[in-house]
């Protein structure tokens, strides 16, 4: 078996036996080069396409390309090298060829994923940290790669508790979370329900605390108690877009070499405490997220997913957004063929260009843009996603299907989802196993689980089961209250709203009129 080196654009010979080749690629990770398209020439002399692969060396700088150290033809890698496949299709495309033939490619290019063992003796190395996990986290190369390989499913279960101590202002509080694969529905989205005071955003900010190791307060602990590893979560992506939300997000961890990545959504500005984002600030990251997603053509097929399902509001299918992918490409095919599509002349064109879409959008859809697109980009294997009542700027139909589009993404991606919220759209969504209802009575706070199925239940039934004396004491139950308090007859009281009482706001009215005509207590 031998490696042979090809030139950038070179054909690959048609003919070939046990023989791999790397062709080289100028992508150029700030200012690293070390990206090969690699093909093999099976012991049968059939072909595979397998797909991107970045080779570096213990000490590399930016200076030197991956390329200038490699000869022309080789049988292996000195153990000073070292590569990463880039993307779970390299290692299901590699599981196509012959085992022995496999596993031999794997050892002689030093693949992290074949020898985890190396990865410790690299770890510090920039070129390791910059280019070759630049897209991919040390979870999911240990995680999704590693079972691809080996050909194990890609998706996982999860089970899982947060558990948060007594505090000055909160009693103590324990939700459980499990995720069971290919159940259906879906159960990569929970949700945490509950009327506002009752501690829900104060939950999630606990858990950004415990997994960013801001705070002792509340932790994670896996199926048997155990406390969860520093990698059980790739990333962690927190999203609020409430203006009075005491916490102050921490600063961003894109680096997955340090750990639990981090990223935020939302109106802050993490690097100056009180201060607020603006409109154009916010345009700027949704352009980025775009540029993000568009670079890969796997997170293009799954923005556009989003983005249809996302259609199924008629306003939202009205502005085209899909056509931001060709406006994408028309950006990037008109600049210089030096230019990477990550440059900040880039990004300020392809932000000029998509403006007229952009500009155009109510805050609801700007919001929901910018949420799915950043997602999109930031959400891998094991990603934790936290939402913050994503209700108070959507609409009930516009929340429901980014409520699908989030689940089809974290279904795809091996990701999940906790969301804060006192709407029970959320909860339509969701089954009654993914659904904690938080009561807080002065410091003390119960959880429960709903006692009714959620999932496409009607919404006025849910928010009687979530809400229940709350709903009995207010809105319109409160106004028909004081009306039979007036001692009329239910056919007077109805006469009385002129025609303008529903069906339900009649149900309860005569059952109140009964009550009191019995001498009974609302």
């Amino acid at each position: 078996m031998k490696f042979i080196v090809l030139p950038v654009g070179a054909t690959r010979p048609a003919q070939g036996q046990n023989t791999i080749y790397l062709t080289k690629d100028n992508w150029n990770d700030y200012s690293f080069v070390t990206m090969f398209s690699m093909g093999v020439h099976d012991e049968a002399g059939v072909f595979h396409d397998i797909g991107r692969t970045k080779i570096g060396f213990v000490g590399q700088t930016e200076s030197i390309a991956t390329y200038m150290k490699l000869p022309d033809v080789f049988a292996s890698l000195p153990d000073d090298f070292f590569s990463l496949g880039q993307g779970v299709d390299f290692y299901k495309r590699l599981r196509g060829l012959n085992k022995d033939l496999r596993l031999s490619v794997l050892k002689s290019l030093r693949d992290v994923v074949a020898a985890p063992e190396i990865i410790g003796s690299i770890s510090g190395e920039s070129v390791f940290s910059t280019s070759l996990l630049r897209y991919y986290s040390l979870s999911v190369v240990k995680g999704q790669f590693a079972r691809v390989l080996v050909g194990k499913a890609e998706l996982t279960d999860y089970s899982f508790t947060y558990a948060r101590a007594e505090t000055n202002d909160h009693g103590p509080i324990s939700i459980d979370v499990d995720v069971t694969v290919d159940s259906k529905p879906n159960t990569n989205i929970h949700a945490v329900i509950g009327r506002n005071g009752v501690g829900k955003t104060t939950l999630l900010n606990g858990m950004i605390d415990a997994i960013t190791g801001k705070s002792s307060i509340g932790g994670f602990r896996g199926k048997w108690g155990q406390p969860i590893e520093s990698d059980y979560f790739s990333s962690l992506v927190s999203v609020s877009f409430s203006a009075f939300d005491p916490f102050d997000p921490p600063r961003e961890q894109p680096d997955p070499a340090k750990g639990t990545c981090y990223f935020y959504i939302g109106l802050k500005d993490a690097k100056e405490e009180g201060r607020l984002r603006t409109v154009p600030e916010l345009r700027v990251d949704c352009v980025k997220a775009l540029i993000s997603c568009f670079q890969d053509s796997a997170k293009t097929a799954r923005w556009l997913s989003a983005i249809q399902k996302l259609g199924s509001d008629e306003n939202f299918a009205f502005m085209k957004l899909e056509q931001l992918v060709s406006v994408y490409l028309g950006v990037r095919d008109g600049m210089s063929g030096s230019e990477q599509s990550d440059s900040e002349s880039f990004k300020e064109a392809y932000l000029k260009k998509s403006l007229p879409y952009l500009s155009k959008m109510s805050s609801g859809h700007s919001i929901v843009l910018l949420t799915i697109t950043r997602l999109v980009a930031t959400v891998e294997e094991k990603t934790l996603v936290l939402l913050d009542e994503p209700e108070s700027h959507l609409h009930p139909p516009l929340l429901a299907a980014f409520i699908r589009a989030l689940a089809d993404l974290l279904h795809d991606q091996n990701g999940i989802a906790l969301i804060a919220t006192h709407s029970p759209v959320v909860l339509q969504e969701v089954p009654k196993c993914c659904v904690w209802i938080i009561h807080r009575i002065g410091m003390d706070v119960i959880t429960s689980r709903p006692k009714i199925e959620t999932f496409a239940e009607n919404v006025g039934v849910l928010t009687s089961e979530v809400f229940n004396l709350e709903v009995d004491q207010s809105g319109f139950h409160d106004l028909l209250a004081k009306s039979v308090l007036s001692g009329e007859s239910y056919e007077e009281i109805v006469q009385s709203y002129h025609g303008q009482l529903g069906f339900e706001g009649k149900a309860i009215l005569r059952a109140l009129v009964a009550r009191r005509d019995r001498g009974l207590e609302k």
